[in-house]
């Protein structure tokens, strides 16, 4: 069940008091995507990750909080281009623009998976063009948070969920390349036990998506079925 509440948040750029819904609680249940979106009632939390201001269209995870220069990056062309004239669903344009504050400030992977989650929300709409575009910018992120070495999960994972976001966005060189990439830095893998079977089971999932790339496969697929093939 999701559980959300109302607060008042006062915006960090520009000032404007309003009021926001912030969640509470959500529960997810059954196998992520292979993007590793949730499944379960958080599946369709996803309008609660990211708040709005009603005045200067700052976005975040709550606009109570900003980054020095969020003001410049929210008057910024590029930022204002995405808050109001671009053709992403609503939803996506918020999550959109809160990556490009993250990308802002230098944090790759967090910018990396809000572009995600704004392809999220459009293929919730449907809107097969723009999820593209978020994912390729996601991946972007995710590449470039690799390179600093700044990434909370293990290099083998990100390169599979780089390999699983180029995949849906139609780019199978660069998915190949990720493929390749998590297979490197996974190395020789003896069974599910090796490493507790963290190793082992990115292992199946980096294959997995090899396997969808090869047969050109672009379509949403979840965890379960990457280890359904491999049994």
């Amino acid at each position: 069940m999701t559980t959300m509440r109302e607060v008042d948040v006062r915006c960090a750029v520009c000032g404007t008091l309003g009021r926001k819904a912030v969640l509470t609680s959500t529960s997810s249940f059954g196998p992520p995507d292979l993007d590793l979106r949730p499944q379960g009632p958080a599946r369709w939390a996803l309008e609660f990750e990211v708040q709005r201001c009603d005045s200067c269209g700052y976005c975040a995870g709550s606009i109570g909080q900003a980054p020095p220069d969020a003001r410049s990056v929210v008057e910024s062309p590029v930022y204002r281009e995405v808050l109001r004239r671009s053709r992403l669903p609503r939803l996506a344009r918020s999550l959109f623009c809160a990556a490009l504050v993250a990308e802002s400030t230098g944090e790759a992977e967090t910018s990396g998976w809000w572009f995600l989650q704004a392809a999220w929300a459009c293929d919730d709409r449907n809107a097969r063009a723009q999820a593209r575009i978020c994912r390729e910018r996601a991946a972007e992120m995710f590449g470039r948070a690799l390179e600093t070495g700044e990434t909370e999960r293990p290099p083998a994972v990100m390169h599979t969920l780089i390999a699983e976001v180029c995949r849906r966005a139609g780019r199978s060189d660069e998915a190949l390349e990720a493929c390749a990439a998590a297979e490197a830095e996974l190395g020789p893998v003896q069974d599910e036990t090796d490493d507790d079977g963290e190793r082992a089971g990115t292992a199946t999932v980096a294959a997995f998506v090899r396997t969808l790339v090869i047969a050109g496969d672009d379509d949403v697929r979840n965890c379960a079925e990457a280890f359904a093939d491999d049994e």
